[in-house]
């Protein structure tokens, strides 16, 4: 039997096409499966519920099928090619109880493969490899800019079995591996002795294994989910980068640059006798993961959803249907008239990430969200693109904006330059641009991302020194009894506004 078209599940519920492919997708599970009850694909089981056909029916309708489930893995589809597909993998939390190693242990070469977990499983990896350049791959190499080059490399490694007869490919066999390095906690070491066992005793000879660990890295490095260690004031006074990368200290406190010793005042090193730094910072470049949501034919329909399947009936139910997102397409037209630009979303926020250690530790990741996909995807984890990585063990406060410096440098360069991209649905180039709308945080989180205090007298940001507060004479605290406010009914222009319906 063959695999219906999948272009019904971007098309919403009540659409009569969608209640048709509802019943062919069943039909087709149930003849590929050999099976009466079938796992429920819907946005709330996501594959994890095993019903019967009625009620499988029954919650496509009303939840709506995920749309990150195009590779029917568990309702009978087969891969066409020989590799073993994963619908997805486990994240992971590092932990650690040596404070004094914490900012080695929290974040080394491992967990690039954490981005990995979060951005790409091994079908989506799949899916961007094949569907790499489909209509010029036998382009000349004139044609090609560097970075094609690399994905032409990786498209190869895709394509090659891990040996000769093997089911797995190369490249998904390294996903697996350092995906388990990261999950156990391995060092370098054990890794190396790890592949060297396979290749030399238990794999064929003239396996592709890679020899090392250093081998495995290149290859998460041209994927493009590798990061940028910066090395940080430990007052968090200055960033070494750019022209003031070989400072041996702050130019702004004095304080050193490395970790020092504490009973012998000397600078502590590693095994390499390279200095160890006082403070670390991760930084996750954008550009190039944002490429390669358009260097895949699966994922490109998603990233214009919001200009070609979604629906403006003043129903708000994506944030291109706020008031917002509307009256910034008015005030830049040259932006909105592209519907491959990116819209973004910042979420920051602190937390503990040691559990059981003696000491806190508060760790803030700076997240990004396009908002370009549908909204049942929006904020989906596997949407999310860690950004970076802000060490602690005390809260940046307002000095949060010295770590985003590169952030918004690369921000700042996609919103007035924009970056040469290559769409898998066209094959042909184009100049995508980006665009940072909305910030999620809480309040306090807030303070430091605005810079206005939101304790005190005058916390309401929005009322400024018209915030009704009274203090507290016995408990000494702020308190905002009469501070009841409510949203405008009309625009600064005088005109009624007319409220949205959530649904």
């Amino acid at each position: 039997m063959e695999i219906p078209d999948k272009s019904w599940m971007l098309l919403r519920r009540d659409h009569p096409q969608y209640m048709k492919s509802v019943e062919q997708f069943i039909n087709f599970a149930q003849y590929s499966t050999g099976r009466e009850n079938i796992d429920c694909p819907c946005v709330k089981c996501a594959n994890r519920n095993y019903e019967s056909v009625n009620i499988v029916k029954t919650h496509l309708i009303i939840h709506c099928i995920r749309m990150d489930y195009e590779f029917w893995c568990f309702h009978g589809e087969r891969s066409s090619t020989n590799d073993i597909v994963d619908d997805g993998v486990d994240d992971v939390d590092d932990e650690s109880n040596n404070e004094d190693d914490v900012n080695e242990n929290i974040i080394e070469e491992d967990n690039a493969v954490d981005d990995i977990d979060n951005d790409v499983d091994d079908h989506y990896m799949e899916d961007i490899l094949n569907d790499l350049y489909p209509n010029i791959q036998h382009s000349s190499s004139e044609d090609l800019v560097n970075d094609d080059k690399t994905f032409y490399k990786l498209l190869d490694d895709s394509k090659q079995h891990l040996y000769e007869g093997s089911r797995i490919s190369k490249a998904s066999t390294l996903l697996k591996l350092l995906h388990i390095k990261n999950v156990g906690q391995w060092t370098n070491t054990s890794f190396d002795l790890l592949l060297n066992l396979l290749k030399d005793e238990i794999l064929p000879v003239n396996s592709h294994l890679p020899n090392s660990y250093y081998e495995c890295k290149k290859f998460i490095t041209n994927i493009g989910l590798t990061y940028e260690k910066i090395d940080v004031c430990n007052n968090n006074c200055m960033l070494y980068r750019k022209q003031d990368n070989d400072l041996q200290r702050c130019k702004v406190c004095g304080t050193s640059r490395w970790k020092i010793d504490k009973s012998s005042g000397v600078v502590r090193k590693k095994q390499n006798e390279k200095h160890i730094p006082a403070k670390v910072l991760r930084y996750f470049p954008l550009t190039s993961r944002l490429q390669m949501l358009y260097m895949s034919s699966k994922t490109v329909p998603l990233m214009r959803w919001h200009k070609d399947s979604r629906v403006d009936d003043e129903f708000l139910r994506h944030p291109a249907d706020s008031i917002t997102w509307k009256s910034f397409d008015e005030h830049y037209i040259d932006f909105s008239s592209k519907p491959r630009n990116v819209r973004l979303c910042l979420a920051s926020d602190g937390f503990q990430p040691f559990i059981n250690g003696k000491q806190s530790y508060n760790i803030w990741p700076v997240v990004l969200i396009p908002y370009n996909v549908p909204p049942t995807i929006c904020m989906d984890s596997n949407n999310f693109m860690l950004s970076m990585l802000i060490p602690g063990p005390k809260s940046p406060g307002d000095a949060i904006d010295i770590f985003l410096q590169p952030l918004i440098e690369e921000l700042q360069a996609l919103w007035h330059t924009g970056v040469r991209t290559f769409d898998a649905s066209t094959s042909e180039y184009f100049n995508m641009h980006a665009a940072l709308l909305w910030t999620i945080n809480d309040f306090p989180a807030y303070a430091n991302l605005s810079g206005w205090s939101t304790k005190g007298k005058f916390a309401c940001p929005c009322c400024n020194i018209g915030t009704a507060s009274m203090r507290l004479t016995n408990y000494q605290k702020e308190c905002y009894m009469c501070h009841r406010r409510f949203l405008p009914l009309t625009t600064d222009s005088g005109k009624n506004v007319k409220p949205l319906t959530v649904i």
